[in-house]
């Protein structure tokens, strides 16, 4: 009796086994064949408040929380490619962006300038995304607002 059941818990083992490896490549075969970007692009930005609004960080100067940050795809005229990215308690905010087909694209990123705020950067940073470069490389995009007086 008890090879029975021992080679029944193998067949179902094995059938289980097979059917995990069935779905898994499937899966694997959708998001590789379907709308899903082959590439994608990462960045970071930091908002702040430049009290001197001389365009730097300096290590007195705080963040700036809740500042919109958008990106445009000015390569192939889309914009807003993605959800506005809000930057947290810190200023920081992570930016995310697929690309079909892992062609060289250019992207604009840009910044609601919030209430009461004068830009003391450019509120507007176009970035060309090179296929070929290191994805690891940390890129930080720095945005600078003085209180208006």
């Amino acid at each position: 009796m008890s090879r029975v059941l021992e080679f029944l818990l193998g067949s179902i083992l094995i059938t289980v086994s097979t059917v995990a490896l069935l779905f898994f490549s499937a899966v694997h075969y959708i998001l590789k064949t379907g709308s899903v970007g082959d590439c994608a692009w990462y960045g970071s930005a930091r908002a702040w408040i430049d009290s001197n609004a001389d365009g730097r960080i300096d290590p007195h100067e705080p963040p700036l929380s809740d500042v919109k940050i958008h990106i445009d795809d000015v390569q192939n005229q889309f914009l807003d490619i993605s959800w506005p990215a809000i930057t947290d308690q810190e200023g920081d905010v992570q930016l995310n962006v697929s690309i079909p087909g892992c062609s060289g694209s250019a992207f604009e990123i840009f910044v609601d300038i919030p209430e009461g705020y004068r830009a003391t950067t450019k509120s507007r940073i176009e970035i060309e995304r090179d296929p070929w470069e290191n994805p690891g490389r940390a890129r930080v995009y720095y945005f600078g607002f003085a209180p208006e007086h």
